[in-house]
């Protein structure tokens, strides 16, 4: 595959260590969205459930780099209440329509993966070349190494 971009969201650092860890094997240009408004403590907390459940598009910070640019997106961001992290939702509605093929990696406590699989798919415009996901434990545990190895190798390929 050519040149690949790897975005992140992550608000518990979970999904910021898997998506570091994929781009030091890589060598992928990467990206992270940040909220305008943090999400730290138990109002964030809250705002994370809310914004799920509601199907809000919270503000994001801008991003720099052009994912038409890329041949490959991978996308990472945790999965909330079963669902899409607000924030990812947020990226990939202010740039639908640029994508020319994408992947997700997941962090989850264990439920929802494939349904904010789905949602990257439906908003991106784009079937998913591939998906990986983690759950919180694998990641503290290192349990994930083979699925992640294997999801390079599809991601990678041409």
């Amino acid at each position: 595959m050519g040149k690949t971009l790897l975005v992140f969201y992550s608000r518990s650092g979970y999904t910021a260590s898997l998506a570091g860890e994929m781009a030091s094997m890589t060598g992928w240009d990467t990206e992270e969205i940040k909220d305008v408004r943090p999400r730290a403590g138990n109002w964030g907390a809250v705002r994370c459930v809310l914004d799920v459940l509601l199907r809000r598009r919270p503000e994001i910070r801008r991003t720099n780099k052009d994912p038409s640019a890329y041949d490959l997106v991978v996308l990472a961001a945790p999965v909330w209440m079963e669902r899409l992290a607000a924030p990812m939702r947020s990226y990939l509605l202010e740039h639908k329509g640029k994508f020319r093929s994408v992947a997700y990696a997941c962090t989850y406590g264990g439920r929802g993966a494939e349904s904010a699989g789905a949602t990257v798919a439906e908003l991106s415009g784009r079937p998913l070349k591939a998906l990986l996901a983690v759950t919180s434990f694998e990641l503290e545990q290192a349990d994930y190494r083979r699925r992640l190895d294997e999801f390079l190798k599809t991601v990678q390929a041409p």
